[in-house]
């Protein structure tokens, strides 16, 4: 077996920012000159319209493969049908193999009402009663199949955490997801990580054999109006009106994941700043949606754990 080696990033909102395109474009200039075998986009990349095609074309330039999942806000204006349409995907769930690794991408931006799972658009999670985000049961079935195949070494993609215990930030049903992923595990260690955007943070957790990795978004945390500032000129915070609800990374975050033949990891984690005002400037210190405030991506090598 080879090693893997493949860079991810995630939640770029290109819709909300001013410079998501600069973000976009210096992370692809820095993995020009890595050698990775592909890219993971884990959602919340931009809005499904034809105004943002040039943004396929900035992933396309690579000449790499790349793999995207459906985060919640990339159907916020449209259905799903048109977001799958945009990204040229076939499934909004599917997996794929690179060497002898299974990489298994889930979708789990669903809300559940009583047996019925409806998928999540135009912010219907707004007003609904259901119970969001959830795995619904088909896919999960689905994931109990692609487990059972044999193969050396799986990884999870998903958009929301399996791991985050903070209200309706992690997947409803992530006990039945861990607890899946424990019993793969007991005789050979095969799930070797799961990795999820979503939380705007940082996060590397080990959960039985597996990590659980939270990869820090590539633009900025969301704090809401009540921290509401304004920092920019007054054009960008015409064109971006919910600029001032969100305080900005610097650089655009991302990570670089290599998984060595023996099954052990290396993260190439990122140290950032924040772009014009700090959270704790605005009074904000400690946690938020249940993880630690900070514009990095955490480093890890497994190899050093033995």
């Amino acid at each position: 077996m080879k090693e893997v080696k493949f860079a991810v990033f995630t939640d770029l909102h290109y819709d909300h920012i001013h410079d998501g395109q600069r973000r976009l474009k210096n992370f692809i200039a820095d993995i020009q000159e890595k050698d990775i075998d592909f890219i993971v986009n884990l959602g919340d990349f931009c809005k499904a319209t034809k105004n943002n095609n040039s943004l396929l074309d900035i992933l396309n330039s690579t000449g790499r493969p790349y793999y995207n999942l459906i985060g919640n806000h990339d159907s916020d204006s449209c259905d799903r049908e048109e977001v799958l349409r945009f990204f040229g995907m076939k499934d909004s769930y599917y997996s794929f193999k690179y060497g002898d690794i299974k990489f298994i991408a889930l979708d789990t931006c669903f809300i559940q009402y009583d047996r019925e799972y409806v998928p999540y658009c135009k912010k219907n999670y707004d007003s609904s009663a259901g119970i969001y985000p959830v795995l619904p049961e088909e896919e999960l079935n689905w994931l109990k199949k692609e487990l059972k195949e044999e193969c050396p070494y799986f990884v999870i993609l998903s958009h929301h955490s399996f791991e985050n215990e903070f209200m309706k930030r992690g997947v409803h049903n992530r006990n039945e997801v861990q607890q899946l992923i424990n019993d793969i595990n007991k005789t050979e260690k095969r799930v070797l990580m799961c990795l999820n955007g979503h939380d705007h943070a940082d996060s590397i957790r080990k959960i039985g054999d597996t990590y659980y990795f939270a990869v820090n978004a590539m633009s900025y945390i969301w704090f809401g109006p009540q921290y509401e500032h304004f920092t920019y000129s007054e054009d960008i915070h015409e064109r971006y009106p919910f600029i001032k609800d969100l305080v900005l990374y610097e650089e655009g975050l991302y990570t670089i994941v290599t998984i060595l033949p023996d099954g052990n990891i290396k993260i190439d984690g990122m140290e950032g700043c924040f772009q014009t005002v700090s959270p704790k400037e605005l009074g904000i210190e400690g946690d938020w949606n249940g993880r630690a405030i900070t514009a990095r991506i955490s480093s890890l090598n497994t190899d050093n754990n033995k």
